[in-house]
């Protein structure tokens, strides 16, 4: 179903707006992918709005600074990142995510967001178990108006990620139930007592 979505939209590729650095790194690696234009967007979840694909197919991607060092996490937009399971799956004892001017000073991104891709950066990866069920996804580009779509195996091959669950579904808002309206019951009007009288027989 998230493939038949996403579709039509392949029509919309344009190569060069990728960063170069990222263009060179998936060409040596004969990556196969497509570039998905877009309007400027700035989370997963605007960007699963924006191409009205499913949250489950758009990967969001965070870094994390652990004892050992930085991390890698990806894991869908329908999903938050549970740091007691991300610990046991990263071998780690603590971590944090990094906030976006951390991470553009440590990866000297400049003005572009973080890719998907761990090897660009030489960071190891951590993908979420629930993004296989998808038989394609799209990636962050390290651009806020280009994405990249590609099959979930091949990233895999390509990045060589450890595969574990350390996401959590996000709960949906409860629905309010409308308020209980109590119909007034009318007031009947008291009733009349009837006094019979006894009818006496005469007799002739």
């Amino acid at each position: 179903m998230f493939d038949e979505i996403v579709l039509h939209l392949t029509l919309k590729v344009l190569f060069m707006s990728l960063p170069k650095k990222l263009e060179s790194y998936l060409e040596k690696q004969n990556a196969r992918y497509d570039v998905l234009k877009h309007r400027v967007v700035y989370t997963a979840y605007d960007l699963a709005a924006t191409l009205h694909v499913p949250e489950l197919g758009i990967v969001k991607t965070l870094l994390l600074k652990t004892e050992q060092g930085l991390v890698l996490a990806l894991l869908s937009a329908a999903h938050t990142l549970d740091i007691k399971k991300f610990l046991k799956a990263a071998k780690a004892k603590r971590a944090g995510i990094l906030k976006e001017k951390d991470v553009v000073a440590l990866l000297k991104l400049g003005k572009k967001p973080l890719a998907s891709f761990g090897g660009l950066y030489r960071i190891p990866v951590i993908l979420e178990k629930a993004l296989m069920k998808n038989k394609k996804a799209v990636f962050s580009g390290g651009s806020f108006t280009h994405s990249l779509h590609m099959l979930v195996k091949d990233f895999i091959a390509l990045e060589k990620p450890i595969i574990a669950l350390f996401g959590n579904a996000k709960k949906l808002p409860k629905k309010k139930a409308p308020p209980k309206t109590t119909k007034k019951k009318k007031k009947q009007p008291p009733a009349v007592k009837r006094t019979f009288v006894p009818i006496r027989r005469i007799r002739k």
